[in-house]
């Protein structure tokens, strides 16, 4: 190991400004990552359902499309509407056509430039992605061609609604048709562009099997990563070099076997080399089964879970909020408590840097343990998004805390390197709280009213929300996880939904 993970999506460098690409864009996006080092290979995502790439497998991204002299996109002759997207999907073609005009070896080229940097490059290939498949947004100009004429070979299509899970639309990996058509595009990635690896990210978008067939289904998805490490190794003879397999998948390892994915066979038959735990869409959350993913894919599988852009700690978006230094170095420590070799960043890009001026000099030491432990850090309780059709239930908090009662605790990890380091607690709630707040089963001191909260935290326009905090005697914490507890002394149930926010503040470095 020498660095971190990076996932570069298309809503990354395809949003960028026309002018922006050329070969000098390319090397300019390569090095934003790798000004400070620490990183050790940056995975190119080139496609969502269409490919960004002249791909003979699947539908190019520029298939059918056109813009007219008025500055309209239509796709297949039809006026894409400002509702589903028109400007950001002009705004791909543009770039798009723009660049393969003005380096027609942008594969090559950015593969090359990355080894000039001293970092590796990998594919990063989405296996079913169906954002925005909803009624009326059909015929968005990402969706590519065999979705758009065989919903036979959709996992859910009778679902379809104005409304639905956008995963009711994916493809089914049970009818050999899907199948096939994703293998090619994973050998085509692997044999016509020079990589130094393949990343299979499942969770764009799983479930990948029709509804009732996950578990029965799992031999198959097994045979595809067979399937898969063939073609890597067909592409290792063509290329003079090694190219490892990397996997996203769920956080929860019920989540992953309740899809099919079977990645302790995968690892036991060396069919992968790094395995990626992740939320379901883009809030981080700490509770990944970690310990348990590292018993089930030992050394040599390189185990990096995901730090996405957004936390939250209530089953509603409304109180989720982007990251933060703090929070993201909150969420590292913890992997690394719990068994993490390195980390892998997903929605950290650099048109974000002015948001987070700090995201430059983070990559350089967020692969560092010691470096991430020294920095001041938040550790925040956070929620679990179920992937998968079955619901294996659980809450963040306890269900209910009666009038004068406990009710049991909350485990919240703070990691590594806490000793003799100050700390507090902070609750959030939909109600004022009439709260005491134990740590480890100690009684910790309320803060006053007007101590600074952190910044941010979760809030809503709708709905008032109110924070109590409270200092942590110094040596209580100890690494990795420990328990809060509320002692609600109101005259009034306090329900699991009206608590919104439980984070561990840590003092460090900041900067």
């Amino acid at each position: 190991m020498s660095g971190i993970f990076i996932n570069s999506d298309a809503w990354n460098f395809w949003i960028a400004k026309p002018e922006q690409m050329t070969a000098e864009g390319i090397r300019a996006d390569v090095d934003f990552y790798t000004a400070g080092g620490g990183v050790e290979a940056i995975f190119y995502n080139m496609n969502f359902q269409r490919s960004f790439y002249p791909t003979k497998v699947g539908t190019p991204y520029d298939k059918d499309l056109e813009v007219t002299e008025d500055g309209t996109l239509l796709l297949r002759g039809e006026p894409v509407t400002k509702e589903n997207g028109a400007d950001e999907y002009k705004m791909f073609y543009i770039n798009y056509t723009t660049l393969k005009k003005n380096c027609p070896d942008y594969m090559q080229l950015r593969y090359d430039y990355c080894h000039e940097k001293g970092v590796e490059m990998w594919h990063s290939m989405r296996m079913n992605d169906v954002h925005h498949s909803r009624i009326g947004q059909e015929h968005r100009p990402q969706h590519c061609d065999l979705w758009q004429e065989r919903k036979d070979l959709i996992r859910a299509w009778y679902r379809h609604s104005w409304r639905g899970e956008w995963v009711d639309g994916a493809f089914d990996y049970g009818q050999q048709e899907v199948y096939d058509y994703h293998l090619a595009m994973a050998r085509e990635y692997l044999l016509d562009y020079e990589s130094d690896g393949i990343e299979l990210d499942w969770l764009r978008c799983a479930p990948v099997f029709k509804p009732g067939y996950d578990e029965i289904n799992t031999p198959i998805l097994t045979q595809f990563m067979r399937d898969v490490r063939a073609a890597a190794d067909e592409a290792e003879k063509k290329w003079g070099h090694r190219l490892r397999i990397a996997v996203r998948v769920p956080g929860q390892v019920m989540d992953a076997m309740g899809m099919g994915m079977d990645v302790h066979t995968w690892a036991k038959e060396g069919l992968i080399d790094v395995l990626i735990p992740s939320p379901r869409d883009v809030c981080t959350e700490q509770d990944y089964n970690i310990t348990l993913w590292r018993q089930l894919a030992p050394a040599p599988v390189i185990l990096a879970p995901c730090i996405d852009c957004a936390l939250k700690a209530a089953p509603n978006y409304i109180w989720s909020f982007r990251y933060t230094t703090e929070t993201d170095c909150g969420f590292a420590s913890n992997y690394y408590q719990q068994g993490a070799d390195t980390i892998y960043l997903y929605n950290h890009f650099p048109f974000q840097a002015k948001e987070h001026p700090e995201m430059q000099r983070f990559l350089s030491y967020v692969g560092d343990r010691k470096k991430v432990a020294a920095h001041a850090r938040r550790h925040a309780v956070t929620n679990h998004v179920q992937n998968g059709e079955g619901k294996f239930a659980g809450l963040t908090f306890p269900h209910q805390i009666w009038s004068q009662c406990c009710n049991g605790g909350v485990k919240v990890n703070v990691g590594e390197d806490v000793a003799g380091k100050t700390a507090k607690v902070v609750i959030g709630a939909t109600k004022p709280l009439d709260i005491d707040i134990l740590v480890n089963t100690k009684l910790c001191p309320v803060l006053p009213k007007d101590t600074p909260l952190p910044d941010p935290v979760p809030a809503s326009k709708e709905t008032q929300t109110w924070y109590v905090q409270a200092e942590i005697p110094a040596g209580l914490l100890h690494e990795g996880w420990n328990v809060v507890e509320i002692f609600h002394k109101g005259w009034f149930t306090l329900l699991a939904e009206e608590l919104i926010w439980m984070e561990i503040v840590i003092d460090g470095e900041k900067g």
